[in-house]
Order: structure tokens, then C-alpha cells, then sequence
């Protein structure tokens, strides 16, 4: 981050000295070495680090609220059932980091993230929380190139909102009962519903074998048993019936852009309007699947 933002954060707070009992409120630390120590029970609110190493530091039953890390170094350290709650990171190195049990609640991070297999027992337990600070890390992954993390954040973040919202239609507490009336329930029903198809369909696009399934699902079974249903609307080039086998050619051209020929065509109107409707669905798929490729690409 640019230094003005940086000490934008430092204004109107007292230094303060980083030393047992560990604890301090509307106090700024700057470039301290705690490297190896072991830090329990401390507890600080509205403070500001800036340039502290934490390496390998053992911070244990610990609470920080509101407070402000910037550039602090993090590799190794082991952070146990302590509470970071509202608290801003900015360009830190949480490498090799171990975290167990602490409560992240309402806290971002900037130019940094955590490891998912870290972190993942450590997102809050409400949904909609949950689902805040996984769209953050999962940009921040993003944005840091880190491709598999970010995918794991991002899938984690949409099954915590569909969670959220599957809340909010059961109201499953008084928060819910009070923020999704009859309208704002009927909402979630219609967002749920689309979350849902859209993981069906295609893996929320990010599971592309979702989509081939699908894609075969549609052109070797289901689309064949309507045109064999609806084999009075087809003709065949070289003989009077069309089999089974000949409505599966026959669906594979319609689904597929190029590269099958069959000896089948649509004479009905109804067995017309189904090729047609299968051939815009081919495209789509295709088009779905071309856009995961690229951005796959995009991330390797």
C-alpha cells in the first residue's frame, strides 16, 4: 500500500512498547522484533502494528479489536484460540502460518492472505460473515496469483451465501425474522434458486467437468429419447425407420458444432423446434466451456 495510506494510520496514536503484559488501546507499534516469543492473554484495541515481525511468535488466548497491521511478518507463528475481531491487514507475510481456533469476525485483508487450509476452520460460523471474508481473501488470492486459493476462498464464499439464504427464507433467527420480510424472503428464494441451477449447470463455473457431464447428459441420452418419442417428425435418408441408435447421431449433430453427420433430419415441427432448442444449447455449453478455458489459462 502507499505510505500516506500507511501513516494515515499512524495519526493521533501514542507509540506504545511492545512487552509483557502485551496489552494497549489507541497505542501505535512500529518496527519491533518479537521473533520466537510467546504472547498470551494479551489484549489490545484500536492499536496500530506497523513493521513487526511476529516470526515463529506463539500468540496464544489473545484479543486484538479494531486494530491495524501493517507489514507485519507472520512466517511460522502460531496463532491459537485468539480473536482478531474488525481488524485491517495490510501487505502482511503470513507464510507457512498455523492457525487454530481463532475468530476472524469482520476483518480484511489487503496485499495479503491466508492459507485456505489454514484458515478454513477458522471463518466465522455465520453465513454472511463467512461469506464476507471469503470474497475478500478470495480476491486478494486472486490478485496475488495464488489461482488454487483463490478458488477454494470463492467456493467457500457462494456455499456460505447460499447458506445465508436459506437461512433468511427459514428465518432461522430473530436477525433474519427482522431483516427478510415477505419481499426480501421471496428474494432469497429466486437468488437461492439461480445459485443452485448455476452449480447444477456448470459448477458455478468453476468445475468444468459439471458442464461436460451435462453436455453428454443432453446429447447421448436425454435429447435422443425425445427425438426417438418424436420419430414420426424425422426422416430417415436410407430407410423408412429411425432407431434409437439414428436419434443419437441425429442429437450429437444438432449438440455438437461440427464433426458428425447423420442420415436423419427434422420434418415435424415439434422434432424442428427441439433441434433448434438443442443446437442454441450446444452453443451455449460451447461458449460456457471456451470461457473456463480461457480463464484458466488466464490464472496458470
Amino acid at each position: 500500500m502507499a505510505e500516506t495510506d500507511a501513516s494515515a494510520y499512524l495519526l493521533g496514536r501514542p507509540s506504545g512498547k511492545l512487552a509483557a503484559p502485551y496489552q494497549g488501546a489507541d497505542l501505535a507499534f512500529g518496527a519491533a522484533r518479537l521473533d520466537g516469543q510467546r504472547i498470551e492473554n494479551g489484549e489490545f484495541s484500536h492499536c496500530t502494528f506497523a513493521n513487526i515481525s511476529f516470526k515463529e511468535v506463539d500468540l496464544r488466548n489473545s484479543g486484538f479489536l479494531n486494530c491495524v497491521f501493517i507489514g507485519c511478518y507472520f512466517r511460522r507463528a502460531e496463532l491459537a484460540s485468539s480473536r482478531f475481531v474488525g481488524c485491517r491487514f495490510f501487505d502482511c507475510n503470513f507464510s507457512h502460518v498455523a492457525i487454530k481456533s481463532c475468530d476472524f469476525r469482520h476483518s480484511s485483508f489487503r496485499g495479503c492472505q491466508l492459507p485456505f487450509s489454514e484458515f478454513r476452520h477458522s471463518l466465522p460460523s455465520q453465513p454472511n460473515l463467512r461469506e464476507e471474508l471469503a470474497r475478500n481473501l478470495a480476491l486478494e488470492s486472486s490478485r496475488l496469483g495464488l489461482s488454487s486459493e483463490s478458488r477454494q476462498y470463492r467456493m467457500t464464499e457462494i456455499r456460505a451465501r447460499e447458506g445465508h439464504l436459506r437461512a433468511a427464507i427459514r428465518g432461522d433467527s430473530q436477525w433474519y425474522k427482522d431483516h427478510f420480510d415477505g419481499l426480501a424472503r421471496m428474494q432469497a428464494v429466486a437468488q437461492l434458486s439461480a445459485s443452485l441451477c448455476n452449480r447444477w449447470l456448470w459448477g458455478y463455473g468453476e468445475r468444468a467437468w459439471v458442464l461436460v457431464r451435462n453436455l453428454l447428459s443432453l446429447g447421448l441420452l436425454i435429447f435422443p429419447a425425445m427425438f426417438f418419442l418424436l420419430r414420426d417428425g424425422l426422416a430417415h435418408a436410407r430407410r423408412p425407420d429411425v432407431r434409437f441408435q439414428d436419434a443419437i447421431y441425429f442429437s450429437l449433430q444438432n449438440i455438437l458444432p461440427a464433426g458428425i453427420e447423420s442420415d436423419v433430419s427434422a420434418v415435424g415441427v415439434v422434432a424442428r423446434t427441439v433441434a433448434g432448442i438443442e443446437s442454441v444449447l450446444g452453443v451455449v455449453a460451447i461458449a460456457l466451456f471456451a470461457s473456463y478455458v480461457f480463464r484458466w489459462s488466464l490464472h496458470r
